[in-house]
Parts: C-alpha cells; sequence; structure tokens
C-alpha cells in the first residue's frame, strides 16, 4: 500500500463527515493533517484479522470486502463496501484488534485517519459528537440489517434483495466473492441467477 498526505482541497473525509453530522464541522485542519491517503491494489489486504488498527476508513473509490477466517482458514465475507462508504473494525477501535479482514477486490483510494483524533474531537465539540454518534450508529445498523438478512432470509432472497438495492455490487464482485457473501457455493449462486433471469425474461415477453 502506497501512503501519502491528502490535500486541504481534496479530503474526502471531511465531506463525508459534514454530511453525516448534517452540518459544518469545526477543526477541520485539525482532521486534514492526519488524514492519510492509501492506493491499495486489487487482491491486497488493507489490514488483517486480529490486527491492531484503530483507523477510520473513507473510500475515495473501489470495492472492498470484509472476512472472517475461521479455524480451518475459511473464507466468510461478512460485508462488501464501495465507493462513498466508511468503515472501521469497531472491536479495534478502542484499544482492541480487528475482527476481520479487509481486502481489495477491486483497486482503492481510500483515505485513513486514527480514531483516537475523531474521539477528541467529539470530547471538545457537540458537531464532532453528533457525527461520531450518527457514524456509528450507521455502522451498527449496518451490521445489524446484515444479521437479519442471514437469520431470516434465504440465500435466494439475499440474492433478489441485492439485484434490487445494489446491483452495482453484483456487476463488481467476482462470482466465488458473490457465493461467499451469500452463504452459498458457486453452483448454487449461478442456479439461483439463472432461475431469476428467467424469471425476468418470462416478465418481459
Amino acid at each position: 500500500m502506497a501512503l501519502t498526505r491528502v490535500k486541504p482541497e481534496d479530503c474526502a473525509s471531511l465531506l463525508l463527515f459534514e454530511q453525516v453530522a448534517g452540518r459544518a464541522l469545526p477543526e477541520r485542519d485539525q482532521v486534514i493533517a492526519r488524514v492519510e491517503h492509501i492506493d491499495v491494489a486489487a487482491g491486497e489486504v488493507v489490514f488483517h484479522q486480529d490486527d491492531p488498527h484503530p483507523y477510520v476508513y473513507v473510500i475515495r473509490e473501489g470495492l472492498l470486502k470484509f472476512t472472517y477466517l475461521n479455524a480451518e482458514g475459511e473464507e466468510w465475507i461478512k460485508s462488501l463496501v464501495a465507493d462513498g462508504q466508511f468503515f472501521g473494525s469497531l472491536s479495534a477501535l478502542v484499544a482492541g484488534r480487528a475482527s476481520f479482514s479487509v481486502i481489495a477486490i477491486e483497486p482503492c483510494r481510500l483515505e485513513r485517519l486514527p480514531f483516537s483524533l475523531l474521539d477528541e474531537l467529539a470530547d471538545r465539540d457537540l458537531s464532532w459528537s453528533r457525527m461520531l454518534r450518527n457514524a456509528l450508529i450507521h455502522l451498527a445498523e449496518r451490521k445489524e440489517r446484515r444479521e437479519r438478512q442471514f437469520l431470516t432470509m434465504t440465500a435466494e432472497e439475499r440474492y433478489r434483495l441485492l439485484l434490487r438495492e445494489e446491483a452495482h455490487l453484483l456487476r463488481r464482485t467476482p462470482q466465488k466473492d458473490l457465493a461467499a457473501y451469500l452463504g452459498i457455493t458457486p453452483v448454487g449462486l449461478s442456479r439461483i441467477a439463472r432461475r431469476v433471469r428467467e424469471e425476468q425474461a418470462k416478465l418481459r415477453a
């Protein structure tokens, strides 16, 4: 990974944080001075499961997968995240270790900054406190939604939901990774995709 400093006029993190806060944020120079720009190649690991990694990331461009490895070394994909989203391992943000690995599916341009800075800003300013609260609620809601899908929906229902709400992920994600994300085999994914295509073709006829 190549790390460089972000130019003040080109800081995507600030724009996203202000969007989350719903207002302009103070102490912008503090943030700009600490944000790092990272270029990540496809297949490269951003951080590993069990690494101490107390950073928050913003995705300028690209697609990444969050993965768990079990004791046998089998990969399970917990999330797919793309352009314009932010992420971090909640377990690593408070002096812990990351509970998952992050791997680039596409070449990615990321920004990162230490969570400790956001925590300090939140202690000093109500606007930053609201931003951090909203961001953490968003991460928790995203995790809860994913858990509910896995516990209450079939693999085919999860595929149809992805097609309806995030079709761009279907186009950008390799079949092996998409199958792991849906919790099925690539063969099972092929059958579901074919069934959905045939159903859509009948509706168009």
